[in-house]
């Protein structure tokens, strides 16, 4: 349902270590009569090589004179926050926020599931991890459905071992109004975790959805997403 905007916000989705842009797929096309929405495909080579290919795309937008509402879910948390400061507000879903010169791994630490890290595989050489364990399911696809759990096991990508490694030194969300979406039944990412970054951030709102809302709750999560592009075309 369209509604009148006295500004353009572009919308930019950005998945997670794992899968790819076609996760967002569903909540596209929830939004797209309404917005712009653009999912960049990040390339996993490096987090600086990610962040380079949403700065392209959020660039792109503010050349166009449109605002930017940048989302990142999961490990996209850290590519917002390293590409983010171009954009016009930032928000995280079941996300990490960094700390400055914060790592993945240093956040992973303290608030990544036992059941998420066991379906991390790694490769033979070391050099990769894949979403592949025996927990997998449970830990990205409880609450999702048959069809849609075994599409997105089907097409899990490998990423390289560095990557969680480097850190962000200038996170974009403490200079940006930003807000926090809470996967209320997350299995791989704590929930005083995703809470206590979001009392941080301007707003925080809660989906009933496991790691993978895009998934479990679409409809709900497109219409928080929504919700937050028209409190920014005001």
């Amino acid at each position: 349902m369209p509604q009148e905007s006295s500004t353009t916000v572009d919308i930019v989705l950005v998945h997670g270590l794992f899968i790819g842009s076609w996760a967002w797929e569903p909540v596209q096309k929830l939004l797209h009569d309404e917005f712009a929405v653009y999912a960049p495909e990040l390339p996993f080579q490096t987090l600086k090589g990610d962040a380079a290919v949403v700065r392209e795309q959020v660039s792109a937008s503010v050349a166009d004179g449109h605002s930017v509402l940048l989302m990142g879910h999961s490990y996209g948390g850290m590519v917002v926050s390293e590409a983010g400061h171009e954009a016009t507000e930032l928000a995280f879903i079941a996300a990490l926020a960094p700390d400055p010169g914060q790592t993945t791994a240093q956040i992973a630490e303290g608030c990544v599931s036992d059941i998420c890290n066991e379906a991390m595989v790694p490769a033979a050489d070391g050099e990769s991890l894949s979403l592949a364990g025996p927990t997998a399911v449970d830990a990205w696809y409880h609450l999702c459905s048959p069809e849609r759990t075994a599409f997105g096991m089907a097409h899990h990508r490998s990423a390289p071992t560095s990557i969680f490694n480097e850190p962000v030194e200038d996170p974009a969300w403490l200079q940006k109004p930003s807000s926090y979406i809470v996967c209320g039944e997350d299995r791989s990412v704590a929930l005083d975790y995703q809470r206590s970054r979001g009392a941080l951030m301007k707003r925080t709102e809660t989906v009933v959805a496991d790691h993978s809302p895009f998934f479990s709750a679409t409809e709900d999560l497109a219409n928080v997403i929504a919700s937050i592009a028209r409190s920014m075309s005001h």
